[in-house]
């Protein structure tokens, strides 16, 4: 694992346990509830050392998943994208350990911007209505599937 990636893995596991998301294998986060299942996943470009993180919120009426692929998920978002666009460029910049940063400034943008636009948003969807609240309010920004909007019965 190269120091830069440790770097980022160790600013996901300080600001997960708080919220209640517990790591598995170092890229994926997750907190189940009765309805939901959130999930914090980090992701290597391929084509350079880029990093990205995705948010994501299983329904479990879909399915008894425990760790869903953040792929397959309801409701899925990029952690920089309901961010303001200097944010979100910093935190861009963070996730790509080609862009010169020290240490210490690289971890703390990191961890503030997974805290606001990660775990805090995912701990909010702790039922499938909040979770849908959550992408109301950060629309067009987060992605959800037709399937996880309730269905208007015609008559």
């Amino acid at each position: 694992m190269s120091e830069g990636r440790e770097l980022i893995v160790q600013g996901l596991a300080e600001t997960a346990s708080p919220y209640g998301f517990r790591g598995v294998r170092a890229t994926n986060y997750y907190r189940e509830w009765p309805e939901t299942i959130g999930l914090l996943n980090l992701q290597k470009s391929a084509w350079g050392s880029q990093f990205y993180l995705n948010a994501a919120v299983w329904f479990t009426r879909f399915g008894p998943e425990r760790r869903p692929k953040e792929h397959q998920c309801h409701i899925r978002w990029r952690v920089n994208s309901p961010m303001a666009d200097k944010q979100s460029k910093a935190f861009e910049q963070a996730l790509n350990l080609e862009h010169p940063l020290p240490d210490d400034q690289r971890l703390l943008l990191i961890k503030d911007g997974v805290d606001a636009f990660g775990f805090r948003l995912l701990a909010r969807c702790d039922s499938e209505q909040a979770a849908l609240r959550v992408a109301d309010e950060y629309e067009p920004h987060v992605m959800v599937a037709l399937k996880a909007r309730p269905q208007e019965k015609v008559n």
